[in-house]
C-alpha cells in the first residue's frame, strides 16, 4: 500500500457547497513523505454534483490526482464505504462536503499517525463558521453540530463512550480493512439524503476499539465547518438531537459488548423490555409540566434536547424490539472483536 492520504469526500446534493470545501483541498500542504488524492462520491444526488465537483477540481488546479465515483445506494455510511474500496493510500481522510481543511491538515496527520502506529481513527478541531450570525444558544450545543474540541488533551481517548466527529477524520487503513475483511457491517446507514440520522462515525470508533485499536486527538488538526442559516435553528437542532437518539440503541451492541469484557452478555443486557420501562422512567422525571408544553419552541432549553433524544431513542427501539438482543449477541460473537 502507498504512503499517502485518499480524501474521501461524500456528497448528496453538495453542488452548492463544494467551491470552498474543495478550494481547501486543492490548497492543502504536501510533503515528499506521501502522496495524496482526492475521491468525490456522488451518494444518488440529483443536482449537479458531480459535474460541479469535476469543474472546481479543474479550476482550482488540483495538485492531486482526483476522481469522481458514484454510489446509487443512499446512505453516508454506503458513500464512504465506497470511497474507502476505491482508494489506493495508507491512510483514509474523511471530509464533509461543508468542510475547510486547514492547509497543514495533511502534513500533522501524517506526522501523528506515524508516531502513533497503534492508533486506528484521529481527530482535531472544528471551528464553526456561517454566513449569519450565530443563535444565542449555540455555544452550549456545537458539539451536536461536530464543532469545537474533541477532547481537553491530547493522546488517547481512553473513555469508551467517547468518539471522533467523522468531519476531518483519518483511519488507518490497516485498521478499517481489518474489519471489513473480517465480517464487519454498519448497523446503521448513516445519513440518508436529507433525514437527520447519522452516526457512522461513532459506530466505526466503537468497532475499533473492540477491535483492539486505540482513537486518538490532536488540537493541530484543524478544520472549518461551515453550517448555513437552514442548519442553526431551534428546530433543526431538536430535530438532529431526535436522530442521535434513534442511533443511541444501535450502539448498544458494541457497548454491551465493551462491558462484558469477552466474558458473555447476560440475558438482562439483551433484554428491551428493561431498557425501554428505564427511558419511561427517565421520562417521567423531567416533570408533567416539561412533558405537557414539549411542543413549544423553549430555544436554548437543555432539557427539551435531552427529551428529544430520549423519544428518539424510544422510538427506534420499538421498532428494533425483535432483533435488539440479536443484534447484541451476534455483534458479540463477530470475528473482528478483540477479546482482552
Amino acid at each position: 500500500m502507498k504512503k499517502g492520504f485518499s480524501i474521501i469526500v461524500c456528497c448528496y446534493n453538495s453542488s452548492e457547497l463544494l467551491r470552498e470545501t474543495i478550494r481547501s483541498l486543492c490548497s492543502l500542504n504536501s510533503s515528499n513523505d506521501f502522496s495524496a488524492e482526492i475521491i468525490i462520491v456522488d451518494n444518488a444526488s440529483t443536482d449537479k454534483t458531480a459535474e460541479t465537483a469535476s469543474g472546481l477540481l479543474k479550476e482550482f488546479n488540483c495538485p492531486f490526482d482526483f476522481r469522481i465515483e458514484s454510489e446509487p445506494k443512499q446512505g453516508l455510511s454506503f458513500a464512504r464505504k465506497k470511497g474507502i474500496e476505491v482508494s489506493v493510500y495508507d491512510y483514509i481522510l474523511f471530509c464533509d462536503d461543508d468542510n475547510r481543511l486547514e492547509e497543514n491538515y495533511l502534513i500533522n496527520s501524517f506526522r501523528v499517525m506515524e508516531e502513533n502506529k497503534e492508533t486506528g481513527a484521529l481527530g482535531g478541531v472544528s471551528e464553526p463558521v456561517s454566513d449569519i450570525e450565530f443563535p444565542e444558544w449555540f455555544e452550549d450545543f456545537k458539539q451536536s453540530y461536530s464543532a469545537g474540541r474533541q477532547s481537553e488533551n491530547n493522546g488517547e481517548i481512553r473513555s469508551e463512550l467517547h468518539s471522533l466527529w467523522g468531519a476531518g477524520m483519518v483511519l488507518r487503513r490497516t485498521a478499517i480493512e481489518g474489519l471489513y475483511s473480517n465480517g464487519f457491517h454498519s448497523l446503521l446507514t448513516d445519513r440518508t439524503g436529507s433525514m437527520l440520522t447519522s452516526g457512522g462515525d461513532t459506530e466505526l470508533c466503537y468497532a475499533l476499539r473492540l477491535a483492539g485499536w486505540k482513537i486518538r486527538f490532536d488540537n493541530s488538526l484543524k478544520l472549518r465547518h461551515f453550517l448555513p442559516a437552514k442548519r442553526l435553528t431551534w428546530k433543526y437542532l431538536r430535530e438532529l438531537n431526535r436522530g442521535f437518539g434513534r442511533q443511541k440503541i444501535n450502539f448498544d451492541a458494541y457497548l454491551k459488548n465493551f462491558s462484558s469484557n469477552g466474558s458473555g452478555i447476560k440475558d438482562k443486557d439483551t433484554d428491551w423490555t428493561k431498557r425501554f420501562f428505564f427511558m419511561i422512567k427517565k421520562m417521567r422525571s423531567y416533570g408533567f409540566r416539561k412533558i405537557i408544553n414539549f411542543r413549544d419552541p423553549n430555544p436554548g432549553d437543555p432539557e427539551i434536547i435531552r427529551m428529544e433524544k430520549t423519544i428518539g431513542s424510544m422510538q427506534e427501539l420499538l421498532r428494533l424490539k425483535n432483533d435488539y438482543g440479536k443484534m447484541i449477541t451476534e455483534t458479540g460473537k463477530s470475528k473482528w472483536i478483540q477479546h482482552k
